[in-house]
């Protein structure tokens, strides 16, 4: 089993922490969260201390201070929907992604964390390969040059400037044409106004006139133009110096498309097509462990001739080489084809590689790469082919895990569905049982008949804030024009036997058919809590262009220690009983309608005199006054 995720959590809210606990707990993702509400705590943690991610407050100084002290660790935003614009600014300094906390899900979550670790791996892999290819351009026996859109040099390698006789530096910001020999500088600007690959002689002059023959090779890249330059009173073999710019100019190509397919054939066969491609292969395949790693299936091919022996539907993991290649991770390099393996003679092959697939430490498949020409594998080659091998990994494994959500999250539903169809049958039966045994019984019984009906009813409420939580995560809010008599008048008949006072006000606001379970919650709070003498008024007011509406009631109370964290997520009121979800849905109702919600005292300062519930929402005019 991998070490734990060890996650620094850096916010002032210890309910962030708590929150981030609980839902990695509930993913079965074995973490180690530490918390710090200071950040100058923090950045000294960060010091002495080894974490694999930073989830912290959209603070941009913070931002950039955690990433200069941890500049190998990524950092995910902790971000609510009213403060984007402070999260872009923290974006810009050097964090990687954010979380919305309203959104926050355990697959959410752990797609988050995942993506972030991945995507900090990909840049470190980029870099080390960026400064792989400036050392390589610097050692290449032909010259190396870059110009911008308006032919001016932006780069000029050190043997490039040794092929024209200048200082590298003294090259800069000169045009090109100025060092291409006049008669030839029409033809050499053309080239350069190629869209595509293109290649020809030239004469260039030299820092002390003389005429130098050359093979400009151009191609464009973001800023420009490319130009490779071989000196042909040399002439090394042309086709390696096409080889080595085909390189340069689709090197992260690949890595490109192992992360950005969105399907699992356009994924290997894109990343097939590039790796033979950029290294200048005649073919190859991808083979996949099956999840009972007891055979390896093909999964995509291109180019590879009949009858050629590692083209076989199912490879043999026991058999060379792929009980080194998949068993041990051990990549497998042939130069000599043909000796090695006289039985494929007449394949034409000459070269052959076999690379793990790897994924978080795990061999899952193997890339087969074959040339029908002679080559040998660099020690640079070797190390590129073994980084393509595990970025392919990683881009098969998230495409794994989007899978395995997508049907989890399909399967839960389907079950969640049938739960709440039938649960709902059988209270609806039972309720009406109860209300006939309440009828017809009195005394002692009477009472047990009416708990029976509170305790079915307190059911109901579970199953109904259930399907409110699916809608609120499955659906957007469309807020449109919903009467607040009409809402609170239908919600006051649930709860019959209680005394709920209100005065209609003819009010309308921008909601949706949701607004009935706020409602429904904080009245059933107040009915539940507040027992059968509590009273319960409701008042509604609307302010520029806003309405406040008021839950009072003479139960209780919430103690002032509690009151900040009442809407929490599974949070319970002292000894209450229930799931703590009900005012979590309240709250995630009432933001998402734009609105805010709190609790205060009915009669300030003496909480054991009941709650008051106020929470606020855009209003909207009548529906009748509305044209069209």
């Amino acid at each position: 089993m991998s070490d734990p995720l060890r996650l620094l959590v850096i916010t002032q809210s210890p309910g962030d922490a708590r929150m981030i606990r609980e839902v990695l707990r509930e993913a079965g993702l074995p973490s180690e969260v530490v918390w710090r509400s200071r950040s100058r705590d923090a950045l000294d943690a960060l010091q002495g201390e080894p974490f694999d991610l930073l989830l912290l407050d959209p603070d941009p100084e913070v931002v950039a201070q955690a990433s200069e002290r941890a500049p190998g660790t990524p950092i995910v935003l902790l971000v609510s929907r009213d403060d984007m614009e402070t999260a872009v600014r923290a974006l810009g300094r050097g964090a990687d992604d954010h979380l919305v906390r309203e959104d926050i899900t355990p697959e959410l979550l752990v797609c988050t964390v995942r993506h972030a670790l991945t995507l900090k791996r990909m840049k470190t892999a980029l870099e080390r390969m960026g400064g792989m290819w400036r050392e390589i351009v610097g050692n290449l026996h032909e010259g190396v040059m870059v110009a911008d859109r308006e032919g001016t040099t932006l780069f000029a390698s050190a043997r490039m400037a040794e092929i024209l006789g200048y200082a590298a530096e003294e090259m800069l910001k000169a045009p090109f044409l100025s060092f291409v020999d006049p008669e030839d500088a029409p033809r050499a600007e053309a080239l350069l106004g190629t869209a595509g690959r293109a290649e020809a002689e030239f004469r260039l002059r030299r820092f002390d006139g003389e005429r130098v023959g050359v093979r400009l090779i151009v191609f464009p890249v973001t800023c420009g133009t490319a130009v490779g330059v071989m000196d042909i009173r040399e002439r090394p073999a042309e086709e390696e110096i096409r080889r080595r710019n085909v390189q340069l100019s689709i090197i992260n190509q690949v890595v490109r498309t192992a992360t950005s397919s969105a399907d699992m054939d356009e994924l290997l066969t894109g990343v097939l097509g590039k790796t033979v491609n950029l290294l200048g292969f005649g073919g190859g395949s991808v083979y996949l462990i099956d999840s009972g790693r007891s055979r390896a299936e093909l999964a995509a091919e291109i180019g590879l001739p009949e009858g050629f022996s590692f083209r076989q539907r199912i490879a043999d993991m026991n058999a060379p080489p792929y009980d080194t290649v998949l068993g041990q991770g051990v990549p497998h390099f042939v130069e000599d084809y043909p000796r090695r393996y006289p039985q494929d003679a007449g394949a034409g092959i000459q070269a052959f590689a076999s690379i793990p697939i790897t994924a978080e430490g795990r061999v899952i498949g193997a890339v087969n790469l074959v040339s029908r020409e002679m080559h040998t594998f660099s020690p640079a080659e070797r190390e590129l082919l073994t980084s393509i091998g595990q970025e392919i990994g990683s881009a098969v494994e998230r495409m794994r895990l989007r899978k395995r959500l997508e049907k989890a999250h399909e399967e839960a539903n389907f079950y969640l569905d049938v739960m709440t169809h039938d649960i709902n049958n059988a209270n609806t039966t039972a309720i009406g049982y109860a209300a006939l045994l309440s009828e017809a019984l009195s005394g002692p019984e009477k009472d047990l008949a009416r708990r029976i009906s509170a305790a079915v009813r307190q059911s109901a409420e579970i199953i109904g804030n259930v399907s409110t939580i699916r809608r609120i995560a499955e659906e957007a809010p469309v807020p449109g024009p919903v009467s607040l008599d009409g809402v609170i008048g239908h919600v006051s008949c649930l709860f019959a036997d209680a005394d709920i006072r209100y005065a209609p006000q003819g009010l309308w606001v921008a909601a949706d058919d949701l607004l009935s379970a706020v409602f429904i919650n904080l009245l059933g709070n107040a009915v539940k809590f507040g027992g059968p003498q509590v009273v319960i008024q409701i008042t509604a007011r609307e302010e520029d262009g806003t309405v406040t509406v008021s839950v009072e009631d003479t139960g209780p109370g919430i103690p002032d220690a509690e009151k900040p964290l009442i809407f929490e997520k599974f949070r319970k009121s002292g000894a209450r009983s229930g799931k703590g979800i009900g005012l979590y849905i309240v709250h995630t109702l009432v933001e998402r309608y734009g609105g805010r919600v709190w609790v205060e005292d009915r009669v300030p300062g003496r909480p054991r005199e009941g709650a008051a519930f106020r929470f606020t929402l855009p209003a909207c005019p009548p529906v009748t006054d509305r044209i069209g």
